[in-house]
This record gives structure tokens, sequence and C-alpha cells, in this order.
């Protein structure tokens, strides 16, 4: 008796990879022959006018960080302390920005 539940695992160890083997060859085969699947399937035609799209941007706002960046550090308006009038009317200001970018 145990040589036949040996004989049943050896075949079971055998045959499971070995049918999963076929199956994906066969799937594998079903995707690659189809002509209706590979037109499903989406391309990447644009993919270089994206990546150049997003350098684009990428360089205008590192550009206009940059020209913050130099003028903070020029001696601009950071180098003196601002009174209080001058915060309150900068802080309305951020607050009327948010409010016309939230009503957009």
């Amino acid at each position: 008796m145990a040589s036949n539940d040996d004989t049943k695992a050896r075949w079971r160890k055998l045959l499971v990879p070995g049918a999963a083997s076929v199956l994906g060859a066969g799937a594998g085969l079903a995707l690659t022959r189809t002509d209706k699947l590979r037109d499903a399937l989406p391309t990447t035609d644009g993919v270089g006018d994206l990546v150049e799209d997003l350098r684009t941007k990428l360089r205008s706002v590192a550009g206009k960080a940059s020209s913050v960046t130099s003028e903070l550090t020029s001696g601009g308006s950071s180098s003196r302390p601002l009174s209080s009038d001058q915060l309150e009317a900068r802080r309305l200001r951020r607050v009327e920005r948010r409010k016309q970018r939230a009503g957009r």
C-alpha cells in the first residue's frame, strides 16, 4: 500500500506542474496569435509625446523656482522684517488668491 501512495504522489508532482506549463503555453500562444486581442491591448505610441510634455512642464517649473530662490537670496524683501500691516496685507492677498483658485 505504501508504494501505491508513493507512486500517486510522484505522478501528482509531475502532472500538476506539467499541466500548468501546458496551460500557460496555450494562453501565451492564444494571446500572441489572436489579432482581435492584440488590437484590444493599448499601444505605446503616444508615450514619447507625454514624456516630452512632462519635461517641458518640469523645466518651466524649475525655472520659476530658481528665479524665486534668487530673488529671496539676493537681498529682496526677505532680508528686512515686515511690519504687522504688511504681514496682514499679504495674508489677505493670499486668502483672496485661494478663494479665486477654489472658485475655478
